[in-house]
């Protein structure tokens, strides 16, 4: 009698479809890990060397933060020494990004410290944090200024700059005595921001790219949120933001003018821009509710 036919080994589509799912989640997790590394990545640039800006010569200027970073800026002194702004740009921008507000200041007696946020320009190149880390820059520069003897401080930042402006407010021991704060292009919170820098990206998608940059910065996302911070930033300020400047977030300049506590405060809308560089692009509105603004300081 002949023997039975040897039985067909079974396949295990259970064990495929097992090796398929850990595949597409580990490329789902190792696309944000990648997506949090190249957001964060710092941006160190050299200086040119410049001597002068407007006519005034420039000094060379740095210190070190409280969590021990080195940074560095550029000194223009005014007429009037005694009172100053900081100038902080956008995401990889460096000191050079602001001088054109820069010479607007000068011109209207105010001395300048524009500054490279940490990860950026000549400053040590840290992991770029949404400006959580970088509110920690620039309160070393206020402390800076005060003991070189300027009394009066206020504070613009553009885009990141402007977060970092804000979170200034809770990142010290207390509320910083800013003498004013000027938040252009300023994003409403971290997870609005992405949302709307990827809007064909479902929210849940985003939660490893969420979560490898949590882990980089050692912050929480929650933390990254401008309109959470300026409620306990009670100076004098400005809002700036273009009318079609989709990368804030939905209404980012309502929502933060809403949530400021300042009891002097004012927006500036420039209508027809969108997240761009709002002093080279329509100069002018921006100009004139900077000039209105500084007038009761």
């Amino acid at each position: 009698m002949a023997a039975p036919p040897a039985p067909i080994p079974r396949r295990r589509p259970l064990r495929r479809w097992l090796l398929l799912g850990g595949g597409l989640l580990a490329m789902w997790c190792g696309a944000g890990l990648t997506g949090a590394l190249l957001l964060t990545k710092p941006n160190p640039m050299p200086a040119a060397p410049l001597r002068e800006w407007a006519g005034r010569p420039i000094e060379p200027v740095a210190t070190v933060t409280g969590d021990g970073v080195a940074v560095r800026g550029w000194w223009i002194a005014s007429a009037d020494p005694s009172r100053a702004v900081v100038l902080a740009a956008g995401i990889r921008g460096n000191r050079h990004s602001l001088l054109s507000r820069a010479t607007w200041y000068l011109e209207h007696g105010w001395s300048v410290l524009a500054v490279d946020l940490r990860g950026t320009g000549e400053s040590e190149p840290r992991r770029i944090a949404m400006g959580w880390h970088e509110a920690l820059d620039l309160l070393a520069w206020r402390e800076f200024l005060h003991t070189r003897g300027t009394d009066l401080v206020g504070v613009h930042g553009q885009s990141l700059g402007a977060a970092a402006a804000a979170y200034t407010a809770v990142r010290g021991n207390v509320p910083p005595d800013w003498h004013f704060v000027v938040l252009e292009a300023c994003y409403r919170d971290i997870d609005a921001a992405l949302a709307a820098r990827l809007p064909f990206v479902p929210g849940p998608l985003l939660w490893p790219l969420r979560r490898s940059a949590e882990w980089l910065l050692s912050v929480a996302a929650e933390e990254l949120s401008p309109e959470r911070a300026v409620r306990h930033l009670s100076v004098p300020t400005l809002f700036v933001c273009g009318e079609l400047d989709h990368k804030v977030g939905p209404q980012a300049l309502d929502v933060l003018f809403a949530a400021s506590s300042a009891v002097h405060k004012d927006r500036c809308i420039v209508p027809g821009l969108g997240h761009v560089d709002l002093w080279s692009a329509a100069g002018q509105p921006v100009q004139q509710a900077m000039a209105r603004f500084l007038a009761a300081r």
